[in-house]
């Protein structure tokens, strides 16, 4: 009945803007234009103030463009409108039909607003529209097929949303259409082929799946990208005869496979073009693909009668008969005069197996004996040292120790990260099989006995864990990831104990007792969800700081899949039980007069059965001092993993991704606005890191400042159907049932992610509001 009387409501009010021309004077250009003003449920930026039905003609409304159109029906005085242009205005509501009908529009860009719904499929059978951009917007459904079609379209920008299905094999048929950007929605299917008149491609972060198509065209391209996707198979020779030399090319985190094809414009690429396909190989990539085998039996010549001998008979031999062989006729035995071999070439065959095995034999023994004298001297190396620690200068350090001056009192540490610096949280690793192992706890021990005692010093301060300094020194470590200020390691004990140690090269505390007081501070802080710190080394030149090792990565890595779509394959109920378990911990820290003041992904770990712990809490403290106001650079930065950069041109360059809007330089939309303003941390600070996470598990995507603008919980309350279309695709079916839960999370999400501090509730609250909505079981 409801959906009746909408639809009703909505004839009757077309039904009078249509009788405004009548009486008025506003042409249909204006009164289509108004009714899309009228279907939007908000304008904060009032950017459509001055659209008046009372005007004659709607050339002068913000965002409008009027052409006079010769031979259009229209009067030689009047104009009509060609362009509507009101990106990143903050608009809230649907695309209606009515922009599709408008006769002479030729520019539609409504990117970087907060538009949902579907497409709708009067615009793509717009005769005259050329440019036709939605990005960034919330749109969900899929893609209208183009059969009436646009035939003037030239650019097709749609990314950032929430589409879905298969890509139209109708957008082929556009001759036209040069410029084309899908990426980061939920498509699915095959890569469209019959590619001739697109010039730039952009499909990225999409779940396209099935091989590369063999008729791909290409031929005019100069940008294509197809990352982030579940291509699989081998790169057709087809695929790439095509493709322009001069074109980029990004094929990067499929399931491609096999040899890369030798064709100009693939070889010409990146190696970072062809990453994370583990089974592709040639050039341009190191990786080079294995030679097929030379023990493979000539024509004529059975497999299951030839020796590996045969494989040193020459072709021309080889192409003749031999004696008694399938085909042949019975002979005396001996080798027809037509066909003789001198006795020194019989020989030269039999014996050529003998040589090489001989050969492989004698390349074998002289391995196997470097191997062996390797063994022996580090044994030999390792009983010396262990006897003789305390006697070693610092002269007669190895010569690996010396190559690690930048790490004076942990040498073995230092490692090569490919250039790269990372942002994992304290204690936690994600894939240990892809850990750097840098361990060497001989060259370890023997520089730490260079120094004198006093100038270190190791102190455990949770009162139960014993560790001696030399059982550190010998651990097995582990680079976890790094940030701009310290690195974090796993160290594992010869008992199989581990640790997480944070290294800070430089620190902002001066003396060991101010440092051993910050860290015993830190250490009083003992909560279920918060990680525990067992103690601390002091050096001159770096501190060490020891933690619990957390075993199942951080919510940053978790399923983290690519950008504009879900980065948690988790289920419903373990985001919530994350998310209780963040506020929990965030509660206490503030129940104890603390601000931990840099909560993001990176610092939730996660213990195997999915329990949220908090790390790095006091991290600033340790590094700047306590009453240092510096940024924290970690904090700050905000790294590569979601890009800023803006618009659609930005792919044409090679960025693979448009970020959400909003995002502004290098700052983390994890963090409240007024944190910028280096003003006194706040809990609300932590409130508002909150709510930005609550509502990044229940969306799968990170919300700027600008969409929050936009979202209050009364609007929340007024539309609960349009927040459920916000729910990420991955736990939609979770949803049902649940509808009223999930629209409570949603309110609590953007209240405590209100960008003002005071209208945020305290965690405490948050936390009771939480714990009181009802859940699916764990």
């Amino acid at each position: 009945m409801k959906c009746s009387c909408k639809s009703v409501c909505r004839s009757f009010s077309l039904f009078l803007l249509l009788l405004v021309p009548a009486v008025f004077g506003l042409n249909l250009d204006g009164t289509l234009l108004l009714s899309f003003k009228y279907s939007l449920l908000s304008d904060p930026l009032s950017v459509l103030d001055n659209w008046d039905y009372n005007d004659v003609s709607p050339c002068s409304w913000t965002g409008v463009t009027c052409a006079q159109i010769v031979g259009g029906g229209m009067p030689p005085d009047m104009f009509s409108v060609i362009s509507l242009t009101l990106p990143n205005s903050k608009l809230l509501g649907i695309v209606p039909e009515d922009l599709g009908f408008i006769p002479h529009l030729r520019t539609l860009d409504l990117s970087g607003n907060f538009l949902n719904g579907t497409l709708p499929n009067s615009l793509f059978n717009a005769s005259e529209l050329e440019v036709l951009s939605l990005a960034n917007n919330v749109i969900s459904g899929g893609i209208p097929e183009f059969f009436a079609g646009p035939k003037s379209l030239r650019l097709l920008n749609l990314s950032d949303n929430a589409l879905a299905g298969n890509i139209p094999k109708s957008i082929t048929s556009l001759q036209n259409l040069t410029v084309v950007s899908l990426r980061s929605n939920y498509l699915t299917g095959p890569v469209p082929g019959g590619i001739r008149s697109f010039e730039v491609l952009d499909l990225s972060s999409n779940l396209l799946n099935g091989s590369l198509p063999l008729e791909f065209g290409g031929q005019n391209l100069r940008y294509l990208n197809l990352s982030s996707n579940k291509l699989s198979g081998s790169v057709p020779q087809e695929f790439a005869a095509k493709i322009p030399a001069n074109a980029t090319v990004d094929l990067s985190f499929n399931d491609l496979s096999g040899e890369i094809p030798e064709s100009i414009s693939l070889s010409n690429q990146k190696t970072e073009a062809y990453a994370g396909n583990i089974d592709l190989c040639g050039k341009p990539l190191k990786k080079l693909c294995s030679i097929p085998s030379t023990l493979s039996a000539p024509p004529n010549v059975t497999t299951n009668t030839s020796s590996p001998a045969i494989a040193a008979i020459p072709k021309t031999i080889g192409s003749t008969p031999l004696p008694n062989s399938p085909g042949t006729t019975p002979s005396s035995g001996q080798i027809p005069p037509q066909h003789g071999l001198k006795p020194a070439a019989v020989a030269g065959i039999a014996v050529a197996p003998l040589a090489g095995i001989a050969v492989l034999a004698a390349l074998f023994l002289y391995i196997y004996q470097k191997k062996k004298k390797k063994a022996n001297a580090a044994a030999k190396e390792t009983s010396t040292a262990t006897i003789n620690a305390h006697e070693f200068k610092k002269d007669s350090a190895p010569a690996a120790v010396k190559e690690t001056r930048n790490l004076p009192t942990w040498p073995c540490l230092s490692v090569i990260t490919n250039g790269e610096e990372t942002s994992e949280a304290t204690g936690s690793d994600s894939d240990e099989n892809s850990s750097n192992y840098v361990t060497d706890h001989t060259q370890l021990e023997n520089q730490k006995h260079e120094q004198v005692k006093n100038e270190r010093s190791l102190v455990m301060v949770d009162g139960e864990t014993e560790l001696e300094l030399e059982t550190l020194f010998k651990a097995s470590a582990y680079v976890l990831g790094s940030s701009g200020d310290s690195i974090v390691y796993k160290a594992v004990l010869q008992d199989g104990t581990a640790f997480a140690v944070r290294r800070i090269g430089e620190s902002g505390v001066e003396r060991m007792k101010e440092f051993e007081g910050q860290v015993k501070a830190i250490a009083k802080l003992r909560h279920p969800n918060i990680v525990r710190v067992r103690g601390f080394y002091w050096g001159d030149d770096e501190k060490l700081v020891i933690y619990d090792y957390v075993s199942n990565g951080s919510l940053a890595n978790v399923g983290y899949r690519k950008i504009g779509s879900s980065p948690y394959h988790l289920p419903l109920a373990i985001r919530i039980k994350i998310a209780k378990g963040v506020a929990r911990g965030l509660a206490y820290i503030h129940d104890k007069k603390n601000v931990h003041g840099n909560i993001k992904p990176s610092n939730i770990l996660l213990t195997p059965d999915m329990e949220p712990i908090i790390s790095d809490f006091g991290l600033h403290w340790l590094i700047h001092g306590k009453h240092s106001r510096k940024s924290d650079g970690s904090a700050r930065h905000f790294g590569s993993k979601r890009s800023t950069d803006d618009l659609y041109e930005q792919s044409v360059t090679g960025s693979p991704f448009i970020a959400p809007a909003g995002f502004v330089g290098c700052t983390s939309p994890y963090h409240a606005p007024e944190s910028l303003n280096n003003l006194k941390p706040s809990p609300k600070w932590d409130v508002y890191s909150f709510g930005i996470l609550l509502l990044e598990l229940l969306t799968g995507k990170v919300f700027s400042d600008r969409e929050l603008s936009q979202w209050t919980v009364g609007l929340v309350a007024e539309d609960p159907n349009q927040v459920l279309r916000m729910a990420d695709v991955a736990i939609r079916g979770d949803v049902v049932g649940r509808e009223e839960a999930m629209v409570a999370w949603f309110k609590l999400g953007f209240s405590c992610a209100s960008l003002v501090p005071q209208k945020r509730p305290c965690m405490k609250d948050a936390l009771h509001v939480l714990e009181k909505i009802p859940c699916c079981s764990n």
